[in-house]
Parts: structure tokens; sequence; C-alpha cells
């Protein structure tokens, strides 16, 4: 009977089957859910797209299902509203939102609710990034950071969007984040990170950016973030992936010869579910 509540539709990706989950009332707050054989208390990943926050689907999920499935993990490939009606807070509230249904429901599909991690690439990396620093979101959907036990986002400038504003007139980001430095601030990650919080460990990872040359952008909005995370005790590791471009960051994840990202994540991942390391010091 619980599955019948809970199933709205079985989606064939792959040849991988996955359920199609609504999380909440809008028809963009969908997920899907891939489950590894005979799940028992499995660890969860919660994967979040990107798109510029204006684009993309859960169904580009890349070498990811297959990575974390046959690690014996429950893989999660959410949807969210995209701009304008995801216009912040709305999106980041959306990824709350899923956050608490799957720590609410996943023991229903065989996973750990103590045991969720959140993944995202670009605009994904930078809600994923800020759903674990600001508490409100997920305050807003009856749950705390605490319910999040590791981050990782791979690749986004958008840790700082007053600096990188500073630095860049960004249409982009000034179309998605409009013209108010208020908001700008309200939707920057690096400004809600503070002691006494619950943030969860990261592991950010950074490319060179959308062409062949190095951004330099991209290295010193990621460092500085790790950075600040670092000053209150907060674990945060860097990756300098900038042999790869701001897709292929994305797109090698999970691929078996890829050491650099993918082998430093699993160590991680396993680091954290193997040890009660303290969130903070």
């Amino acid at each position: 009977m619980k599955a019948i509540l809970f199933l709205s539709s079985l989606v064939l990706l792959s040849s991988v089957i996955a359920e199609e989950i609504a999380y909440g009332n809008d028809p963009a707050q969908l997920m899907d859910i891939y489950l590894p054989a005979n799940p028992v208390n499995a660890p969860v990943m919660v994967y979040v797209h990107g798109g510029g926050w204006s684009r993309g689907d859960k169904a580009r999920t890349g070498n990811k299902v297959d990575y974390f499935n046959s690690r014996g993990w429950i893989f999660i490939s959410m949807n969210y509203r995209l701009f304008p009606e995801g216009r912040h807070p709305n999106n980041v509230e959306d990824v709350a939102q899923a956050i608490a249904w799957v720590n609410n429901n996943i023991k229903n599909r065989g996973g750990n609710p103590d045991q969720i991690f959140i993944m995202g690439h670009s605009a994904g990396a930078h809600l994923v990034a800020l759903v674990a620093t600001d508490e409100r979101p997920l305050q807003k959907s009856g749950k705390d950071l605490s319910v999040i036990k590791g981050v990782i986002p791979l690749d986004t400038q958008a840790y700082d969007i007053p600096e990188l504003l500073s630095d860049q007139d960004a249409k982009l980001y000034r179309t998605v984040f409009s013209d108010d430095p208020k908001v700008w601030r309200d939707a920057s990650p690096i400004h809600h990170v503070t002691k006494d919080k619950g943030i969860p460990p990261f592991f950010i990872c950074y490319s060179r950016g959308m062409g062949k040359q190095v951004n330099p952008g991209r290295y010193k909005q990621a460092d500085n973030f790790a950075s600040a995370l670092q000053v209150f005790g907060i674990h945060a590791e860097i990756i300098d992936a900038s042999d790869r471009d701001h897709g292929e960051i994305n797109q090698w994840f999970g691929k078996p010869d890829d050491k650099k990202v993918t082998g430093a994540a699993e160590r991680f991942l396993t680091t954290i579910l193997s040890s009660s390391r303290p969130r903070e010091r």
C-alpha cells in the first residue's frame, strides 16, 4: 500500500527504472528515485541539475546513477521551479522541500534518513551550497541543517554574487538575481556561513570554466568559500579540476578513470559514513 501512496509513475531511462515522485504541489516539483538492488539502510545522494537556474532537467544524470547504485547508494535526481517561477528563494526552497520529503519517506524504500547527501552542478551547485548554509529554507520545510550529512558542489561562480558582480557585469546573474544587492547577498552561500549552525562538510570542485582558457574567477569563488567555511571549523575540501571545462566536470563524474574528482569524492563520502566526524569544532 505504501508504494501505491507514493508512486506517481515509472520512467525507463538507460535501462534503469526510476520511480518519479511529486515532492510538492507544483508541476515542477518532481524527483526520480533510482534504487540499488535490495537496499537496506542505504545512504542517499540527492542531485540538483544545472542550467543557469532557467533550464535543465532531472533526466540528465550522466554516469551518476550507475556509479552510486553500484555502490549500494540510493540516487535521486530532482527538478525544481525554474526562472522566472523559480526566482530566488523559490528554487532553493524547492531543494529544501525535496530534502525534507526524502528525510521523511526514504526509509520506506530501504534508505537511511540519517545519511542524506546532496550534490549539484552549476546552478545546482549554487543551490546545494545555499541550502546547506542558509538554514531558513529547511526550517520552512520543518527540518534543519543536520539532515544533510555532506555537500558536493560541482562548479559554480555564485558562492558570492556581490563579489562576482563587482568583477564583471554578468547579464545572466543580473537577470536571475535582479539588480538588488540585498537579493545578491541573500542568495550567496558565503554570506550565510557562521559558526554553531551545524553546516555540513563540503567537497568543493571547480573547473576551468566555459572555454579553453582557465577562468580565475572559478578558483577565486571556490577558494574564498572554502576558506570561509574553514574559518569556522567546518570541513571543506577544494578540488582543482581545471583540466576539464564546466560541462566535463559534471559529465565525467562517475567514470572509472576519474580519480581527481570522483575518486576524491568517494573518499570524502566514505570518511563521513565510516566516522563520527564532528560537524564543527
